[in-house]
C-alpha cells in the first residue's frame, strides 16, 4: 500500500525529472525544427525512455534505497511525462505566440513534398497531405501547444507501462 508519504515524495522527484525530460523535449523539438537535416532532434525524442529509465534507477537508488515496486514505478513515470508534457506545452504555447508557426509549417511543407511522391507511388491520393498542411498552418498557437503536450502525455503514459518494469531490476544498481 503507498501512502501519501510515498506519493509527495514521487511527486517530488517525477517534477524535477519531468521538468529536465521537458527540457529535453524541446530542445529535440527546436534541433527538429532549425536544423531539420540533422537527426539530432529525433534522436533526442527517441533517447526519452532510456532518459527516464535511468531518472527511475536513480530515483530508486537515491530516495528508495534500491527497492520500488511496479505500481509505484508505473506512478513515478507517468507522473514525470504528465510535467514534462506541461512544460513541453506551456513552453510551445510561448514559442508560437512570440515566434508563431511558420518554421513548423515550413517543415511540415517540406516534410509533405518529400513523402508525396511515396504516396503516388502507391497509389494514395494526396489530397489528405495538403489538408493536413492547411490544418496545421492555421491552427492556434494554444490547440498547437496543447496538440505536442497531448501527444507527449498519451506516449508518456503508454511508454511508462514499459519503463515501469526496468526499475525492479536489480542488475542497474549502483
Amino acid at each position: 500500500m503507498i501512502n501519501s508519504q510515498s506519493l509527495r515524495q514521487a511527486q517530488a522527484f517525477a517534477r524535477q525529472d519531468g521538468a529536465l525530460l521537458g527540457l529535453l523535449w524541446c530542445i529535440a523539438f527546436a534541433s527538429s525544427l532549425y536544423m531539420p537535416q540533422s537527426s539530432i532532434g529525433g534522436l533526442l525524442t527517441l533517447a526519452t525512455p532510456i532518459f527516464m529509465i535511468w531518472r527511475l534507477i536513480v530515483f530508486r537508488n537515491y530516495a528508495l534505497e534500491g527497492k520500488i515496486s511496479y505500481r509505484r514505478a508505473f506512478y513515478y513515470c507517468v507522473s514525470a511525462f504528465f510535467y514534462a508534457a506541461l512544460l513541453f506545452g506551456l513552453l510551445l504555447f510561448i514559442y508560437f505566440v512570440t515566434l508563431g508557426n511558420t518554421q513548423l509549417v515550413a517543415l511540415f511543407h517540406a516534410t509533405l513534398q518529400a513523402i508525396a511522391p511515396i504516396y503516388q507511388q502507391h497509389g494514395i491520393d494526396t489530397k489528405v497531405l495538403n489538408d493536413a498542411q492547411t490544418l496545421v498552418a492555421t491552427m492556434s498557437p494554444l490547440n498547437l501547444a496543447f496538440l505536442f503536450a497531448t501527444y507527449g502525455l498519451v506516449a508518456g503514459w503508454f511508454a511508462s507501462i514499459f519503463i515501469a518494469i526496468f526499475g525492479l531490476f536489480k542488475r542497474w544498481t549502483h
